[in-house]
């Protein structure tokens, strides 16, 4: 595990056991006094040149449904929602999203 930080926020990136081509990206945070002030997709920008630099070809992740903030940053970042499932852990609608790292977003 590889943890990043930029400014107030954070993230972590891991290869994908037996694919090492495709990132998972998890653990990404913002000090909530600094939510709604951009550093979100702050994050998500750095985040994305990290997966570059690091040649990935794709990277995915999970947002719970009802989180509309992280859903968002990660449509502006051009990620796309590529499944959802339930969690019996959360007791809610969880979504995969994936993003194509070559093919660039913000």
């Amino acid at each position: 595990m590889t943890r990043y930080a930029v400014g107030p926020a954070a993230f972590e990136i891991d290869s994908l056991p037996s694919q090492c081509q495709v990132a998972i990206c998890h653990g990404f945070f913002v000090d909530p006094a600094a939510r709604g002030k951009g550093h979100s997709h702050q994050a998500k920008r750095a985040q994305t040149e990290v997966l570059k630099g690091l040649a990935y070809d794709y990277a995915i992740c999970t947002v719970v449904s009802s989180n509309q903030a992280q859903k968002r940053v990660l449509e502006k970042a051009g990620w796309e929602c590529v499944a959802e499932f339930v969690s019996r852990r959360q007791d809610e609608h969880v979504e995969i999203w994936g993003f194509e790292v070559n093919q660039g977003g913000n």
